[in-house]
């Protein structure tokens, strides 16, 4: 999504309106607040309210994939180094507090009942999947694409259960132990 440093500002801004006041009670006059700028620029920009909620949690999910892929790149070659760094990174400060945590419980919530969103939650999902359906499929070619599915599968639920706890408690060892359990899920023998 390419966005102007205008719609990042409104974005940003829905987003805290979203995590302080909660979804509910989030207004496009909030948000323009929030942001400094007019409701008629804001309503510019995004028409609507639910136009709005889903353009910022689809800027949040790409800057999650974004981060992602450039964890991986950064792990070089090494296929094992790649899953850890796929792995880890939904863990980095800039993607695991208790505002991140809030942001997608606000998310899931309204994916429930708004199929924009449903999708764009999907989305998300889908190429999270497909980076470590890569991962995995490159630290052992061997595997049918039935088994790397069912183990990208695995891996993210349990990746999934591991960053609501960490977000929570902030138990680095349960962390740990987690985050060690998704690489053997990953790297079976």
């Amino acid at each position: 999504m390419n966005l102007s440093e205008t719609q990042e500002q409104i974005l940003d801004a829905a987003m805290e309106v979203i995590v302080r006041d909660g979804l509910d009670s989030t207004s496009m006059r909030a948000v323009a607040e929030e942001a400094d700028v007019s409701l008629g620029l804001l309503s510019y920009h995004f028409d609507g309210k639910e136009n709005l909620v889903v353009a910022a949690f689809q800027r949040a999910a790409d800057q999650l994939i974004e981060h992602t892929s450039s964890r991986i790149t950064e792990a070089g070659s090494d296929p094992r180094s790649r899953i850890r760094a796929a792995l880890h990174s939904w863990f980095d400060p800039e993607f695991s507090d208790l505002e991140h945590l809030e942001i997608w419980a606000a998310i899931w919530a309204v994916g429930r009942t708004n199929d924009d969103v449903a999708a764009a939650e999907r989305d998300l999902y889908e190429r999270n999947a497909d980076l470590l359906r890569d991962a995995i499929a490159d630290a052992d070619p061997s595997l049918s694409p039935d088994v790397v599915s069912r183990r990208v599968t695995d891996v993210i639920a349990l990746q999934n259960g591991l960053w609501i706890n960490w977000n929570r408690w902030a138990d680095r060892e349960a962390l740990e132990r987690g985050l060690g359990r998704c690489e053997a899920i990953a790297l079976e023998d």
